[in-house]
Formats: C-alpha cells, sequence, structure tokens
C-alpha cells in the first residue's frame, strides 16, 4: 500500500532538501551537525544498553527505563553540545577558502558530503517512526483484547498508520535487521511477543489469532497467559506502560530462545487484525413493535 511509503517517502524528501542545500549554500553545517548526531546518537544506544547492567553491576542499583532514558538523552545531548562545537571549527577550517577541501564545499560535491549526515538523519528518523508505530500498534492490540470490544462492530478505528510507516520502513532490506541491534523497544522480537501476551488476555481476539495462518503456530505456544501474569508486566498492562511491558525481564528471556525468536522476527499481526476487525458485525439496535 502507497501509505505505508509515506514515512519512507517524508525521509527520501528531508534527503534531497539536504543534497540541493548543500549545493547552493555548502556543506559545513550539514557536516557538522551531521558528525555531532552520529556521536550523540551513539552515546544515546550505549547508554540504553549499558547503563542498566553497569548500575546493576557496581552500584547494585536496578534502573527504571525512565531513569536510563532521561541519563542516556541528557548524555547523548551534552555530547551533541560539544561536538557541535568541535566539529563545527573543524570543518569551517578544511573547507574554508585556503583548506584543502575548498572544492568540496559546494556544488555537485558538497551535495554528495551531505548524504553522510543525511543518512545519521535517516537513521534517527527511521528510529522514530519504528518507535511510534509498536506503540500505537500496541495500544491497538490491547483496545482490541478488552471484551468490551464485541460491541464495536462497524466503529473499531483502522490500524493505526504510524504502524503502516514502520512496516514501510522495514520492508527496506536491511534497514529491520540494523534497527532491532539498536532499539530494544521496536525489536521485533520483544514487540511482537508484547502484542501476543495483550491478546492472551482477550477473550475473543485470541480465537482470531488462533485461527489465522499468520499467528496461528505462535500463537499455540504455551507461556503467553504465564507471562501476562508475571508482576512486572501485569504492573506494565495496568499502567499502559508499554516501554516497560516490552522491555519486562520475563518477556525477554522468553524471546531468548532462538526458535521462537526466529518465529516473532518474521511475525506480521497486521493482517490477522484486520481479519478480527472485519469480523466484528454491527449490533442492530431492536426496534420495539408498536403497540396496538
Amino acid at each position: 500500500m502507497m501509505s505505508d511509503f509515506t514515512g519512507v517517502f517524508i525521509v527520501f524528501l528531508f534527503v534531497v532538501i539536504a543534497f540541493l542545500s548543500a549545493m547552493r549554500n555548502g556543506v559545513v553545517k550539514l557536516l557538522s551537525s551531521g558528525a555531532a548526531a552520529a556521536a550523540s546518537l551513539a552515546i544515546l544506544v550505549a547508554g540504553v544498553h549499558l547503563l542498566p547492567v553497569l548500575a546493576k553491576t557496581f552500584a547494585g542499583i536496578e534502573l527504571t527505563w525512565k531513569v536510563t532514558a532521561v541519563l542516556s538523552a541528557g548524555l547523548a545531548f551534552l555530547v551533541y553540545v560539544i561536538c557541535r562545537i568541535i566539529c563545527g571549527m573543524i570543518f569551517s577550517r578544511m573547507f574554508n577558502r585556503d583548506g584543502w577541501f575548498h572544492s568540496l564545499v559546494d556544488g555537485i560535491p558538497g551535495g554528495i558530503l551531505s548524504l553522510f549526515p543525511s543518512a545519521v538523519v535517516v537513521f534517527f528518523l527511521f528510529t522514530c517512526i519504528r518507535i511510534a508505530g509498536t506503540l500505537q500498534e500496541l495500544n491497538y492490540v490491547d483496545s482490541l483484547a478488552q471484551d468490551a470490544i464485541s460491541e464495536m462492530g462497524g466503529r473499531i478505528p483502522a490500524y493505526p498508520f504510524s504502524a503502516s510507516w514502520r512496516s514501510g520502513v522495514e520492508s527496506i532490506p536491511g534497514v529491520a535487521e540494523v534497527l532491532d541491534l539498536c532499539d530494544p523497544f521496536s525489536n521485533r522480537k520483544n514487540r511482537n511477543a508484547a502484542a501476543l501476551v495483550l491478546a492472551s488476555r482477550s477473550t475473543y481476539l485470541k480465537v482470531t489469532l488462533l485461527d489465522h495462518p499468520d499467528t496461528m503456530k505462535l500463537m499455540e505456544r504455551e507461556g503467553w497467559a504465564v507471562l501476562a501474569a508475571d508482576p512486572a508486566i501485569s504492573d506494565a498492562n495496568r499502567k499502559l506502560d508499554r516501554v516497560g511491558l516490552v522491555l519486562a525481564p520475563a518477556l525477554e528471556k522468553a524471546t531468548g530462545d532462538p526458535v521462537v525468536g526466529a518465529e516473532l522476527k518474521s511475525l506480521n499481526l497486521r493482517p490477522a487484525l484486520v481479519e478480527f476487525v472485519k469480523s466484528i458485525v454491527p449490533v442492530t439496535p431492536v426496534t420495539p413493535a408498536p403497540q396496538i
């Protein structure tokens, strides 16, 4: 579907605009910002993955995902500011009129050089699209898992557009695999396992997932309901904390099995969810017969 690639198109449009801007105005500012952004993103990813481990190993402290995110983001911002100043001075000297690379500062060469900082922005935007899509998809699954959904026929919102954009991003060869390494929340194994945990609490949605060929094999596996009863997962569900759900230790442990992990990576929930919504027939109000 064309809508699936709207996010990809927007990101591509940014790359084109950056290319044209570098051709006309020079590439120094783009290179400085791109290098600083690359350094800050590296710190952010490292912080998200390493801070909880370091805090537990050396201080015996269990960091929540919120504290980890705030600390990582703060450190990444500091690195960005420092690197932006340093890189600005370095690239200005390299590309000034007396510098060795002045001939590459604008025109076609400048546009080509702009692709390097653009790649950093593309990585960031694709990650944001995946996070937004995962968040909205989990909210959608949770709403479909409510028993009252049987009375909502004809009034259920369509599959979230942000999740459709995420599908477009992940259809680009190699992108999903690379982003899985950096983003634990939108990691395909973790997020799909979280969605199945939410669906396991349902009276109606679970039946459709057990019948649909895309989800049948995974949904038949025992343990989703057991995971839903895990204290950390149950607490995250009660608070509508989607990040806490996806990053719950019990869920991450469950996705560690190579066979289950491979099945979760290839799982596409969308067709089964769309079929379930279509299966809910609108309730026709009964008009009492007139009395004679």
